[in-house]
């Protein structure tokens, strides 16, 4: 499938997304908004891509958030926004495969779904991060909840309040369980196919439900985590997989994955 707004290319297991409006610093308008969901859905549905990278166009920003001067479409009907009409990450679009988030650069408001949302994030050692949302009279809502789930409280209220007033620089960040990692800008995506390499080469299926188990277990109590963590190893140990991967250790050869069954 091909998009106007989103490049969408696969090399050796690993789908690579890239928001593209460079000129606009990728800030997600209307097209791109409708075009992200298609994309994660081309990438869950793709069988040839295990682990997805997540990246944007040029050198200077990965994205800015949304479009003000052509604003995605949140309205079903007139006067009534919809939450579903927000899925720009991989998380809102129920996609289980491995995300890893390339950050080439400034990221601000919306941006920061994908910070929120993703499972592993790289950042270049020119990145920086801030929320606007409340300097243009707008609540900066969902991705200061998102990042919540995984930084303090405080550095998060501080960042959607002070309105862009501050940046966080990368290794602040990184102090902060923004993000993972910092890398050289130039070596950014080398980086990133590094570890999409070490991921790639695991089970789809048991990668998914991996996934599936630590994400679910920041929405619900410990009870409710484990038991679902438990039914997620129940479901792994009657696929394929499950009986291949030992076989394969045991004869010493490398092990024949089948696609994901969910």
């Amino acid at each position: 499938m091909s998009f106007t707004t989103v490049k969408y290319e696969v090399l050796n297991k690993v789908a690579i997304i890239t928001l593209d409006r460079l000129e606009q610093h990728n800030a997600v308008n209307s097209v791109m908004s409708k075009e992200l969901p298609k994309a994660w859905k081309t990438f869950k549905e793709d069988s040839s891509a295990v682990v997805a990278i997540i990246t944007g166009s040029g050198e200077k920003a990965f994205c800015t958030g949304a479009d003000l001067t052509d604003l995605p479409d949140m309205n079903d009907e007139p006067g009534k926004a919809s939450l579903d009409s927000i899925k720009w990450t991989s998380l809102q679009n129920d996609v289980w495969k491995p995300v890893i988030c390339a950050v080439n650069g400034m990221t601000c408001g919306g941006g920061l779904h994908f910070i929120a949302d993703s499972d592993i994030i790289i950042a270049s050692d020119n990145a920086t991060f801030f929320d606007t949302h409340v300097k243009v009279g707008l609540v900066a809502g969902l991705e200061p909840v998102g990042l919540s789930r995984k930084m303090p409280l405080e550095a998060v209220l501080r960042m959607a309040m002070v309105g862009g007033g501050e940046r966080m620089q990368a290794e602040k960040a990184l102090a902060l369980g923004m993000i993972g990692e910092i890398t050289p800008h130039n070596l950014l995506m080398e980086r990133a196919k590094e570890v999409a390499d070490m991921i790639k080469v695991h089970s789809p299926s048991a990668l998914a439900r991996t996934k599936k188990a630590i994400w679910h277990s920041k929405e619900k109590g410990l009870k409710e985590s484990l038991d679902y963590a438990w039914d997620m190893i129940s479901e792994q140990n009657v696929h394929p997989d499950f009986e291949e991967g030992g076989k394969a250790f045991i004869e010493r050869r490398q092990p024949k994955w089948e696609p994901i069954d969910f």
